[in-house]
């Protein structure tokens, strides 16, 4: 299974997404062990580290008192940042950057919530959230003479923030320190109620800042910068919070395409997709986030691919061919050399091609299974191919593309994540236009929760084809259906149906 040009053969290969209740329970056991496996693999920092974390904090509130007090050449204020700058160089020296996130009551380091170090530093988190500074990042490689330029950014005050096109960004711009990065984040807490029409807005906001973030990626790929770690993580947990908040609302997005821009769509799709499934399986959030980030990226590599090459409508040469089966190693190493990229995104950036049988590419030697954040982010990657206009291919219909990965499990897709998918987005997910038996046209709004074939649907024209008041069926409850069932899907663009026009 692929979305490369031209498709991976193997694609229809028998295979069977049903199994018995045991082979189901023994595939679910071994997908938990494999996703505990990734999860602890991930970056993480140690005890010592975690422990020194108190220091780093409270060097960061002084010296942002010490500004607030003092000008910057004050000696109290240079004192403060050296202190500042030691405690930073001790995990530099260590091998690790330090990663601090803010938000509402609680303080990250990396993934790893400070729980004691969230109460004794509550001003700090309040202050950092007021001035928009909920990521901060000291890479390797920073200067104190860093530490002391970016001190006016630290002690910014919320009204000059506020006053400044840009805000802290500008700021932070202004303080010219390649390697501090300063950044927003949106998190989403568990225990706060989401409403359907906010987790909606949630939603549509969530999906413009990752589509955003890959035109970003490009730019910075094609100008051989280095990618804004920062950033990509930042936009990966807010897609994880949106999804654990309101999986349906993000899903329902992950239909949208576009054909210019097909490759950032595209990655924005796999992203949801392969998060959402991630959560039907673990609400780990290391994994869900380290899973965002590779499919985030999973396909950066194409960015450095001719264009030519990319879009051509007919057969591919052999060195063509070559190249377009390179991105992904090229992608990892680009990954691998990035500083604070977790392990198990970047192998998911590596394998997603390699098929569950190993019968793609890259080839390992000794041959070795993929990883389950590969294997989940294969599964979402090669529906939403299908699905998507490409230079080279027309889409298939959504029904036509499930009964495809139906087929391929076991051999290019895991049947246990095949099962899963299917039971998430049903045999016709949601945004498709469907054909009910009855002649009506209706859109689907959302998977049922009992039964893959009959979802909850939005009935828009009657069988005469005259537009109707929308109508909302569960075609899962007898009452509701009224004996419909859906026939098949449609090409919303042969009807010129505007699905959006009806969600």
């Amino acid at each position: 299974m692929s979305d490369e040009h031209p498709p991976s053969t193997g694609v229809n290969s028998p295979g069977s997404v049903d199994a018995s209740q045991a082979d189901a329970e023994r595939q679910a056991s071994r997908i938990t062990a494999e996703i505990r496996e990734s999860a602890i693999g991930a970056r993480a920092f140690s005890t010592a580290q975690i422990q020194r974390a108190r220091d780093l904090l409270a060097r960061l509130y002084a010296l942002r008192r010490a500004r607030r007090l003092y000008p910057v050449e004050h000696p109290a204020v240079a004192q403060t940042a050296r202190e500042m700058y030691g405690v930073i160089a001790a995990y530099h020296n260590e091998g690790v950057d330090v990663s601090l996130t803010f938000f509402e009551d609680e303080v990250l380091l990396g993934e790893q919530v400070l729980t004691e170090d969230s109460m004794l530093f509550d001003q700090l988190i309040r202050d950092m959230v007021s001035i928009g500074a909920a990521s901060l990042t000291f890479m390797r490689g920073m200067t104190l003479e860093e530490i002391v330029r970016f001190i006016p950014v630290i002690g910014a005050r919320i009204e000059e923030v506020e006053s400044l096109e840009g805000g802290i960004a500008s700021l932070a711009e202004r303080a010219a320190c390649p390697h501090i990065v300063i950044s927003a984040v949106s998190v989403v807490r568990d225990d706060v109620t989401v409403e359907e029409g906010d987790a909606r807005e949630l939603a549509k906001a969530t999906y413009s800042g990752t589509l955003e973030l890959l035109r970003e990626l490009e730019r910075l790929i094609k100008s051989t910068q280095s990618l804004n770690v920062p950033h990509v993580k930042n936009t990966a947990r807010s897609l994880v919070d949106s999804i654990l908040r309101n999986r349906y609302a993000m899903l329902e997005l992950s239909g949208l395409k576009s054909f210019d821009e097909y490759t950032f769509y595209h990655s924005v799709n796999v992203a949801i997709l392969s998060v959402a499934l991630g959560s039907t399986l673990t609400r780990d959030y290391r994994f869900l986030s380290a899973l965002g980030v590779g499919a985030i990226l999973h396909d950066i590599g194409k960015m450095t691919v001719d264009l030519s090459v990319l879009n051509k409508t007919g057969p591919l040469t052999s060195d063509e061919w070559a190249e377009m089966r390179h991105h992904p190693v090229r992608v990892a190493e680009i990954v691998a050399l990035t500083s604070g990229i977790d392990r198990a995104s970047i192998v998911c950036v590596l394998e997603h091609h390699m098929r569950f049988d190993l019968g793609g590419y890259p080839a390992r030697e000794p041959a070795r299974g993929q990883n389950i954040a590969s294997r989940i982010v294969a599964v979402a990657d090669a529906y939403d191919a299908m699905t998507s206009q490409r230079p080279y291919s027309a889409p298939r219909m959504q029904d036509e593309a499930m009964g495809i990965v139906i087929r391929s499990a076991g051999t290019a897709l895991d049947p246990g994540l095949v099962r899963k998918f299917i039971d998430m987005l049903g045999y016709y997910p949601p945004r498709s236009l469907v054909l009910l038996d009855t002649g009506e046209t209706a859109v689907v709004v959302s998977p049922s929760t009992t039964d893959p074939a009959r979802p909850v649907v939005r009935l828009i024209a009657a069988a005469d084809g005259t537009v109707m008041d929308p109508i909302d069926l569960d075609l899962s409850k007898a009452d509701q259906a009224e004996g419909r069932s859906v026939v098949r899907c449609l090409d919303p663009s042969g009807m010129n149906i505007d699905i959006g026009e009806f969600l």
